[in-house]
């Protein structure tokens, strides 16, 4: 795997633990559709800013 995939797997496992522990805090509960529904977004987020990284880099060569 590439070092900017390696980055973005720990990142998406970080926000994933970040999300679940700060939902259990506030909340006491854990409910599988609201993470399923953050882990789209965030993938969603990431898969856009390597769109923006790729395209920017073509600029730039």
């Amino acid at each position: 795997m590439s070092q900017r995939r390696n980055l973005y797997v720990a990142g998406f496992v970080a926000a994933s633990l970040a999300y679940i522990f700060n939902v259990l805090a506030f909340t006491g509960a854990f409910d599988l559709f609201r993470w399923v529904v953050f882990a789209a977004y965030f993938l969603v987020a990431f898969a856009a800013f390597e769109w923006l990284i790729g395209w920017a880099e073509t600029l730039e060569a």
